[in-house]
């Protein structure tokens, strides 16, 4: 893992246990799984490539099944599409629920495993896991940080 990687996964691990809540933006209160990224670039004051704060490119005014297609091509706008077979700690998964790409989480390395940190409705909260099989079969899109 890359220093960068490294910060991304210890950061959002400061956010595990924090409540689901849609189009949550605070740490400790409530996020949901965009929030979790959103608040991770900004605590980690990550930039693109033309040096504008990926924070700044947030947008809450989306429901609760968001426009899949919207959210793909913002991520592709903004973030490095990397083939989901060069999946790396730190990188961004773009994940089916209900057969629509709408749910992002970060990679991570979970007891020496492939892992993943997400804000989980399911769960109410920010968790992480092992990337198994189900959530595997799920990933549809990986993006990687411009820093």
């Amino acid at each position: 893992m890359t220093k960068t990687s490294n910060l991304i996964v210890e950061q959002a691990r400061t956010w595990l246990g924090t409540a689901f809540h849609h189009q949550g933006r605070i740490k400790g209160i409530g996020c949901d799984c965009l929030g979790l990224i959103v608040g991770v670039a900004d605590e980690l004051n990550l930039k693109d490539k033309d040096g504008i704060r990926l924070s700044s490119y947030d947008e809450i005014n989306y429901s609760k099944e968001p426009d899949s297609n919207h959210l793909t091509a913002k991520l592709m706008s903004i973030l490095i599409e990397v083939p989901t077979s060069e999946i790396e700690p730190g990188d961004i998964g773009l994940f089916l629920i209900n057969n629509n790409p709408q749910h992002l989480a970060i990679i991570s390395n979970y007891g020496g495993k492939r892992g993943i940190i997400h804000s989980e409705a399911r769960a109410r909260k920010v968790v992480e896991h092992y990337f198994d099989e189900e959530w595997n079969e799920r990933l549809t899109k990986v993006f990687r940080w411009q820093v």
